[in-house]
């Protein structure tokens, strides 16, 4: 099935031509030349990849990639091209680091990987893992479909609105102690096929201790 890729350039492409040409002929490729732009398509449509240069015209990839996480854009991978690719290997958010120029076939095995269903789920962290929620007309219980340092991707009953401020408890497997933050709608996550409701939050609120708890949760099940 076709899928729709995200490429983010300013000036002279990374992506070489002959990439971008294959891509183009099995899946939907639109392309951004600043991160600002690229942000705007996000909240158009969904993406189920974004190709970003280090070296946009009005910020940097990797903070584009930490944006696009926070603003609760977790059902889709990254990949950030780039000449220090030690150094990005650390960039939050990012599934793949890819140096400059890039290996065209580096390029391809990255994006057949993460355009592969079984290896988005794993490097998505789709795992369920229970939440209980609190806002101010009382308590429900959801679903996580996934979990990182910085947000929270929901299913619930329960009808959200974006800006509602969320308290959560969340059940780690083989935790005792819930991880509590407080956490803010900032899209609803239409691209779920579900018959409940989906919300992706951004943890406004959270202690660095369940933080890290997270991440290294998250770092175990990939």
């Amino acid at each position: 099935m076709p899928k729709r890729i995200l490429i983010v350039e300013s000036g002279l492409p990374s992506v070489p031509f002959e990439e971008s040409v294959l891509l183009r002929r099995e899946h939907e490729v639109i392309r951004a030349s600043s991160g600002a732009e690229a942000l705007e398509k996000l909240r158009a449509q969904p993406y189920d990849l974004v190709i970003v240069d280090e070296t946009l015209s009005d910020m940097a990839g990797s903070a584009l990639a930490s944006r696009v996480r926070k603003d609760g854009f977790t059902a889709l991978s990254i990949i950030l091209l780039g000449q220090d690719r030690d150094h990005l290997q650390q960039a939050a958010g990012v599934n793949k680091v890819i140096g400059k120029p890039v290996n065209p076939e580096a390029f391809r095995e990255a994006c057949s990987s993460l355009l592969n269903v079984q290896s988005r789920k794993d490097a998505r962290l789709l795992v369920y893992v229970q939440v209980q929620g609190f806002i101010q007309s009382g308590f429900f219980l959801c679903n996580s479909m996934n979990l990182s340092p910085s947000g929270i991707l929901i299913i619930t009953g329960r009808k959200l609105k974006i800006g509602d401020m969320v308290h959560l408890q969340i059940t780690l497997p083989r935790e005792r102690e819930k991880v509590k933050a407080v956490g803010r709608v900032v899209r609803e996550a239409k691209e779920i096929e579900s018959r409940l409701n989906a919300y992706g939050l951004q943890f406004d609120e959270i202690s660095e201790g369940d933080r890290e708890r997270i991440r290294l949760f998250t770092s175990e099940a990939r």
